[in-house]
């Protein structure tokens, strides 16, 4: 029979679970819009339009290409490609999109279940008063991180990468606990479909294999083990050599086009000087959260704990060393937050015995009643994890209290206006040249040309411009939008449309105005090519 602690927090998780979908339901709605011919549209973050449109040609039978007939891997999300083409496959273009954000709202509430597994892991010696509230409030705090919960709902690769490291880290407590094999198997099943997710989530396999190994010291004097071992590892490898032969089998390349694009002609100082600068932000927010996470860990060491933090400095490491990123919205650590935040519950249950003994608090704080000596652990440890909470979320307020629209919003809209408009004044031949790769060229299926290089390898085999041109969020240098050639891309290629004409140290307004005009259609700007017979014109009031 149930307990009645069990009912309690099943009744809390569920009300949570109603006020979550509640809330994205109302983002999913914030960020679509009413376009310029009339029908309302869902979009999600530009990059992962990118990935929208390999999935579209795929389950269209053009390939897994961004243009038709071009082999080039613009994306490195393998894994979540292939399920957008599920729903490109079933949908029209902007339901596949909606398709997508409801899916990411659904992995969040699969994040916080499983985040909620792995506190129980982490509090599974204490009594049953400490372990239910960690539980729900790893629940509640998995759910209550924006940056997380922004970029799964806008279909970014994040969150189906989130849950594979935790359902990951989940298999490795419970083989640990339980010697079974199957949870070993599963370690590898999802340590390896989080790499077909992310490439760079093989940091984090790597930290979890090293942890199996730690926690079961016994595991080289048992010949069955170590075999189990090995073969789990090496069918976590058979994932990462079939990607690395699909990819040469395919693309004709090893890494992707991003990877070039992004890692390849800086100097490795310069990187890291980025990537400190980019940072900085992230740790100021985290601070509060991170150190006690570690003084917790040093008071109560675990080896569970120290994969969790490991996780997380892991992914520090890696967004530093990669040179940091075009958005501050610290996609790269979000993964890990679930994790941090666990620890961040079990510290405040730590150190709460503490403050409230003191005569200070007791005496000035707190007043002597009975009621406050029996539930002051109840009201502080929520009150405190609000706390960390609202330090970790401050900068995103407006967008959780929806004061203000969700990041790129409005940038969404103009490109998806933009698409329509040049789906109306010009033909299936027309090219378009585009700064942002996703919306205009998904909506559009015209052959795109990208100035970014994303799918483009001459682009992306140029240095990287690292004059300080290409700066902001402390960066110097921004990877993936530091490697341009307006004259090849625009001047060569002659694009029918292009997005602009200008792109930090190059301008070609000049010589565009020669080659260029711009045009108004239902409120939306365009530039065209001059006498291009892709163009309309009978439908443009032009000179």
């Amino acid at each position: 029979m149930e307990s009645p602690n069990r009912r309690i927090e099943r009744s809390i998780i569920a009300f949570i679970t109603i006020g979550f979908a509640t809330w994205s339901i109302i983002f999913i709605y914030k960020s679509s819009f009413i376009a310029i011919d009339g029908n309302r549209y869902f979009c999600l973050f530009d990059d992962a339009m990118i990935s929208m449109r390999y999935a579209w040609n795929f389950s269209h039978g053009l390939g897994l290409v961004w243009n038709s007939g071009e082999y080039i891997q613009g994306y490195t999300n393998l894994l979540m490609t292939l399920l957008m083409s599920i729903a490109t496959l079933a949908f029209d273009k902007s339901n596949a999109v909606l398709f997508m954000q409801v899916s990411g709202a659904v992995l969040m509430l699969a994040i916080a279940f499983v985040s909620m597994r792995i506190a129980g892991h982490i509090v599974q010696d204490a009594p049953p008063q400490r372990q239910i509230p960690v539980r729900v409030l790893s629940f509640f705090c998995a759910l209550s991180y924006y940056p997380l919960t922004y970029w799964s709902i806008m279909g970014m690769e994040t969150g189906l990468l989130t849950l594979l490291l935790l359902l990951g880290v989940l298999s490795a407590f419970n083989y640990t606990t339980s010697r079974k094999s199957i949870f070993l198997l599963s370690v590898a099943g999802y340590s390896g479909l989080a790499f077909l997710t992310r490439n760079d989530s093989i940091i984090f396999a790597i930290l979890i294999w090293f942890y199996i190994i730690l926690e079961i010291p016994d595991i080289k004097n048992n010949h069955k083990s170590i075999y189990q071992l090995l073969g789990a590892i090496g069918i976590f490898f058979l994932f990462v050599i079939g990607q690395e032969v699909f990819q040469y089998q395919y693309y004709g390349e090893l890494v992707p086009n991003t990877y070039t694009l992004k890692l390849t002609g800086m100097p490795l100082i310069n990187r890291i000087q980025n990537g400190i600068g980019f940072i900085r932000p992230f740790l100021k927010e985290i601070f509060l959260v991170l150190v006690l996470s570690s003084i917790s860990l040093v008071l109560d060491f675990s080896k569970r704990k120290l994969l969790l933090l490991s996780l997380m400095l892991s992914a520090i490491g890696y967004q530093i060393y990669i040179g940091g990123d075009a958005w501050n919205y610290w996609r790269i650590m979000a993964p890990c937050m679930p994790l941090l935040m666990i620890l961040f519950i079990d510290a405040i249950f730590a150190f709460i015995p503490s403050l409230t003994s003191s005569q200070a608090f007791r005496g000035h704080l707190l007043p002597h009643t009975r009621l406050s000596k029996k539930y002051t652990t109840w009201i502080l440890v929520p009150l405190f994890t609000l706390i960390g909470l609202l330090l970790i979320n401050t900068r995103f307020l407006p967008e959780i209290i929806f004061s203000t629209e969700p990041y790129q919003a409005k940038a969404n809209q103009r490109n998806i206006n933009t698409a329509i408009a040049l789906n109306q004044i010009t033909t299936s031949n027309a090219t378009v040249g585009v700064f942002w790769a996703g919306s205009i060229p998904y909506f559009t299926d015209r052959k795109a040309i990208d100035f970014l290089g994303k799918s483009d390898r001459y682009i992306a085999h140029l240095p990287p411009d690292i004059s300080g041109a290409v700066a902001w969020n402390g960066m110097n240098s921004v990877p993936g939008h530091n490697k341009y050639d307006l004259n090849y891309s625009i001047k060569t290629l002659e694009p029918t449309y292009v997005q602009g004409y200008k792109w930090r140290a190059q301008n070609l307004s000049q010589w565009a105005e020669t080659r260029y005009i711009k045009v108004e259609f239902e409120g939306v700007n365009l530039f065209l090519l001059k006498d291009s017979p892709a163009v309309l014109w009978n439908k443009l009031n032009t000179p």
